[in-house]
């Protein structure tokens, strides 16, 4: 088999979730004999895996401040044709395999169709309902998307989505505010993979919860600005709030840390990011927005560590919350973080959390098993 994996960041880990799934998934399936090809929308690094690649834009927003219009206009138009027609024919592949389409448009599914490839698409987050994918207002309050306009570029996206055969989502939470948009393709919720436990993961906790750790990117659908407020009220309970990560708070976390309210790391890779997690007693996921994960990678990598994390209850995270030892949902409010945190002062209930939390079973495998059966199911 040849597959054409299309994603708007290609397997630039760093990007986010949906690229650390591509990344896995594409390696794997090299490593099992099948072929791969990208196309993607935008420059990204990569994992350096040697495969063919097509990009369609020379720049990302960040680069060009008129590029996030152009990809506005793009899922608006979804165009069928052109461009993309000539990199999916040039690719030859016996399956399109499409995540994120930032800066792509659902058009490539059409194309598709028309070159007779079959089409499986997995849903990250909320493109295809909401042109900031979060489903939130710009303050993060959760936001009902317009009928009239949020519904007009619906509309547009999803008109081609009968050429899409298979569908998946990862959580039932993503997959069901979907459903509707798909009424032809067959459903499945694939989990994101959990890879084989480090065997130098980090040592357990201390014996009373001393430090509270957030990493990820500093946005408020995040919950990041919840985690500012909280910090004086967390300080006054004898925590220390310890935050890693770079985005659009930076600057509001910064001054919360020279005022002493909390502790910045900054991004964090590699060994450094394995340190920050072992320093760390708890983990904190106090996102606003219903993340579409369940459970997110950031949730595995604090149970890898065998840290017990309090997440937020809403989306794919409130979902698998009970499928995990340690892991206590939270509404994503500064009241309930304070008061979930105070509670972890009850030695009893302390010692029980951190003998409950340790590494998932590893599912990578056969999370790649699941999606290989899906194509072969289309390809023979």
């Amino acid at each position: 088999m040849r597959i054409l994996i299309v994603n708007a960041y290609g397997d630039d880990a760093a990007r986010g979730g949906a690229e650390r799934a591509v990344a896995t998934l594409a390696t794997h399936l090299v490593a099992g004999g099948t072929e791969v090809a990208y196309l993607q929308a935008f420059p990204s690094r990569g994992t350096g895996l040697d495969v063919e690649r097509t990009v369609l834009h020379d720049t990302d927003w960040r680069d060009d401040p008129t590029r996030r219009l152009k990809d506005h206009v793009v899922s608006v138009v979804a165009p069928a044709g052109g461009v993309l027609e000539k990199a999916v024919a040039r690719a030859r592949p016996d399956l399109v395999h499409t995540h994120n389409l930032a800066g792509i448009g659902t058009g490539v599914w059409e194309v598709s169709r028309r070159l007779g490839v079959p089409v499986v698409h997995t849903i990250h987050d909320y493109y295809l309902l909401c042109r900031r994918v979060t489903l939130t207002r710009s303050d993060a309050s959760p936001c009902r998307p317009s009928p009239l306009l949020c519904g007009y570029r619906t509309r547009r996206l999803a008109r081609w989505a009968p050429a899409v055969s298979h569908v998946v989502g990862v959580s039932q939470h993503v997959l069901d505010v979907h459903e509707r948009l798909f009424g032809h393709a067959e459903l499945h919720v694939l989990r994101n993979p959990v890879p084989a436990p480090d065997a130098t993961a980090a040592g357990p906790p201390r014996e009373q919860a001393i430090v509270l750790g957030y990493i990820g990117t500093l946005d408020r659908v995040k919950g990041v600005h919840l985690l500012i407020a909280a910090a004086p009220r967390l300080a006054a309970l004898g925590f220390t709030l310890r935050l890693a990560g770079d985005g659009r708070l930076a600057g509001e976390v910064a001054a919360a840390a020279e005022a002493g309210a909390l502790r910045w790391e900054g991004h964090v890779t590699g060994a450094a990011k394995r340190r920050f997690l072992a320093e760390c007693d708890v983990g904190l996921i106090p996102s606003v927005w219903a993340e579409p994960g369940g459970p997110t990678f950031t949730l595995v990598e604090w149970l890898a560590a065998r840290r017990p994390v309090l997440v937020s209850a809403r989306g794919g995270l409130g979902e698998v919350a009970g499928m995990y030892g340690g892991v206590v949902a939270v509404e994503p409010e500064v009241d309930a973080i304070v008061q979930a945190a105070a509670g972890l002062r009850d030695g009893g209930r302390w010692q029980d959390l951190v003998g409950a939390a340790s590494p998932p079973p590893e599912t990578t495998a056969e999370w790649v098993s699941a999606h290989d059966r899906i194509y072969r199911s289309l390809v023979g």
